[in-house]
């Protein structure tokens, strides 16, 4: 089975140079048996798009989104920078870049993703810091119904918030998920057979799998995850859905 790892970063703690940090992660991709690999690009590691995307053109299993300030007055300019230097996607994390979902300008930015056809990954996980902020399901729905011609994806399903985040985006079908971190995170509580319970309850459709790489190893995270799932009595079918097909479906690849 071909496997796509759909969300994962540079461990710029591991590697002094944005180039061993590349040549690492090809590395333990190539260890993985991983067929591709979307890189998520973060501003707050300093590295620009230009030096990520020339490290990117120099491997074939790799490809990147680009983590774009919707609040910059530049925002537009630089994600079709981005995608003239191959990006294939947008990277929005609320908590860090430190803005609602919702808000107007985040919205116009994901609208002008759409037109480039681009999808856009935004930061779905309610850690703490996220939850003191005001984290809401209701305002992803709300800025994905603002963007219907764009694909956004929720990444981590929303966390302990899935059945919700579900919910909604079974009358969205612009919205998309990634179960990277939550599955493995949430053991021993309910959450992860909560998460089997969405993946069934959407037809094992709209979702797919990622590492969440450096904050855990991708063999022993694929190896995690695939056995959970596979227990949890999970069809090949469906597995390779949720591995391979659903992601290179929504790229249109």
């Amino acid at each position: 089975m071909k496997i796509i790892d759909s969300h994962l970063h540079l461990d710029k703690v591991k590697y002094r140079t944005l180039e061993a940090a590349f040549k690492g992660l090809n590395g333990e991709l190539q260890e993985a048996s991983i067929s591709k690999a979307i890189v998520l690009h973060l501003i707050i590691q300093g590295w620009s798009l230009e030096e990520v995307a020339d490290q990117i053109n120099k491997y074939e299993r790799i490809e990147a989104f680009a983590n774009i300030d919707p609040n910059s007055i530049d925002a537009e300019t630089d994600l079709l920078r981005a995608k003239n230097l191959g990006f294939c996607g947008l990277k929005l994390h609320p908590r860090i870049q430190q803005f609602s979902v919702d808000d107007p300008n985040v919205v116009a930015l994901i609208q002008y993703a759409g037109e480039l056809n681009l999808p856009t990954l935004i930061d779905a996980f309610p850690d703490g810091t996220a939850l003191m902020d005001g984290f809401s399901p209701f305002k992803f729905a709300s800025c994905a119904k603002k963007c219907p011609d764009s694909k956004i994806i929720w990444a981590h399903m929303g966390g302990h918030h899935v059945i919700d985040m579900m919910m909604l985006a079974k009358r969205l079908p612009n919205v998309y998920f990634d179960f990277s971190y939550s599955l493995l995170y949430y053991q021993g509580s309910s959450v992860p057979k909560d998460m089997i319970y969405a993946m069934k309850s959407m037809r094992f459709d709209r979702i797919f799998y990622g590492s969440d790489y450096p904050d855990r190893s991708i063999t022993d995270t694929y190896n995690a995850s695939y056995a959970y799932l596979k227990e949890s009595g999970i069809s090949s079918d469906d597995l390779e859905k949720l591995f391979y097909r659903n992601f290179t479906r929504m790229m249109e690849w």
